[in-house]
């Protein structure tokens, strides 16, 4: 038996797919890319922002496309956040798989 994992430390950032980071300029009303070109998040409810790191939870059923609740406490973000969303959930499932 060869035990080949010796940085465990590394694996520790682990990349939550589900978390968004909230645009500063965003919160001060002053983001000139808009919601639809900002890598940023741009939450229209203020409570689904989590003040301890600054960043909203990202609703999974919305990427999936099977949102049905009609007051969703999760972020919905727009396509191109969701594109890029479902590049890092690939990512972390081939990191996951490796």
């Amino acid at each position: 038996g060869s035990s080949g994992s010796s940085g465990s430390t590394a694996t520790q950032k682990l990349l939550r797919t589900d978390k968004l980071e909230v645009c500063r300029e965003f919160q001060r009303g002053n983001c000139a890319r808009g919601e639809t070109d900002c890598r940023f998040a741009h939450p229209a409810d203020s409570t689904m922002i989590d003040t301890s790191d600054n960043t909203v939870t990202v609703c999974m059923d919305y990427i999936k496309g099977r949102c049905m609740r009609e007051k969703c406490k999760y972020f919905h973000p727009p396509a191109h956040l969701q594109a890029k969303i479902k590049a890092a959930q690939h990512q972390a499932n081939q990191a996951a798989v490796a």
